[in-house]
């Protein structure tokens, strides 16, 4: 069945994988990817690139040194982070040409290869900031040519509860920049606005647009600096990562409570949430099953309606100024907007400790 539609002009399947750069492949992004359970699936045969993968979550972690490459290029401008976002699609071709009829800058037209699983075909175009967006048409037990398979990891150490997917991702741009990079994926991905948010804290604010595919497998919600301060969570991240780059990366598991004790286990951080967004909880009746100690334990926030609830919680930055989140379900499709001002406020506490915000 085509994928191929007036919501989804590129016949985009999923997102394929997210690419990283880095200085070196023994960065401690490649100990991050270990404690959140994914595992070394393929090498690249010039040792510059290795992929870390579990379930439909693929992380490719790059080091060239090749000074003419985009994931160097990238890397010396804004150090570690995701410099492409590669999305699997029905046909490369059509991608690209369809992009570019709709206004796409295309970096690299059209590439096939013959391998002896298939034919590998890929595509690039500009997307927002210096990041790239790569159309991906490959067999489906392959990765890209030039790649080997690891058949085992000795080092990966599976969660308890593993992550499954990637839920959204979600991007940081300028203020002046937020409705032109809505407008670049409503008018070339053929994506909807779901949701708008405009969130105030104690000092700064944000504003987020939602963009996603009319079948939900792409969903990208974009922030831009709601004021003119200078000093807002979304500009510290702009002046980190040197202008505008993927924030965080949503993963979702089956059992958070099990996933993010695991990760806690294995050291990594989290959001420091204060005590009173818990006493509240039984004042917002949501319907959850969970004991409210064991959020408080594990410092998940819970969002919903009458009709469905999630549970998430975000990391501290791992990848330059990137996090992420883990995020479960139950038959509620929202962000856990209930949630951003106290989660907005924490940043801005952790901001005021480190001295970024004046009080």
């Amino acid at each position: 069945m085509t994928q191929v539609t007036a919501d989804n002009p590129l016949g985009i399947l999923a997102i394929d994988h997210l690419e990283f750069t880095c200085d070196n492949l023994n960065s401690p992004t490649q100990e991050i990817f270990y404690k959140m359970g994914l595992g070394k699936t393929f090498i690249h045969e010039e040792s510059i690139s290795e992929l870390y993968s579990e379930g439909q979550v693929r992380f490719l972690l790059t080091a060239n040194n090749d000074p003419n490459s985009h994931s160097r290029k990238y890397f010396k401008k804004h150090g570690e982070g995701v410099s492409k976002i590669s999305f699997l699609v029905e046909s490369a071709e059509r991608a690209v040409w369809e992009a570019h009829k709709r206004g796409a800058k295309v970096i690299q037209n059209l590439k096939e290869e013959k391998t002896e699983q298939g034919i590998f075909k890929a595509g690039t175009i500009q997307g927002f900031g210096d990041l790239q967006n790569e159309f991906v048409e490959r067999p489906a037990q392959y990765f890209r040519p030039q790649f080997t398979m690891v058949k085992t990891d000795p080092k990966k150490r599976p969660l308890k509860q593993r992550v499954a997917r990637i839920d959204h991702l979600t991007n940081n741009v300028p203020k002046e920049e937020l409705r032109k990079w809505v407008k670049f994926y409503t008018n070339i991905f053929g994506m909807k606005v779901t949701r708008y948010f405009d969130i105030k804290g104690a000092k700064t604010g944000l504003e987020s647009e939602v963009v996603q595919l009319a079948n939900g497998q792409i969903i990208i919600p974009i922030n831009g600096p709601s004021d003119n301060s200078g000093k807002s969570q979304i500009q510290e991240f702009l002046d980190l990562h040197k202008g505008p780059g993927v924030q965080h990366i949503a993963l979702t598991t089956a059992n958070i409570l099990d996933t993010v004790d695991d990760l806690r286990e294995r050291g990594m951080n989290f959001l420091k949430i204060p005590k009173t967004y818990y006493q509240d909880i039984p004042s917002r009746n949501l319907p959850i099953k969970e004991k409210i100690e064991d959020l408080e334990r594990l410092q998940l926030l819970v969002d919903g309606d009458e009709n469905g609830y999630l549970l998430q919680n975000f990391s501290d930055t791992y990848v330059g100024p990137l996090f992420f989140e883990f995020i479960e379900r139950h038959n509620h499709n929202g962000f856990g907007e209930g949630n951003f001002k106290a989660l907005f406020e924490a940043i801005e506490r952790d901001q005021i400790e480190r001295g970024y915000l004046k009080v």
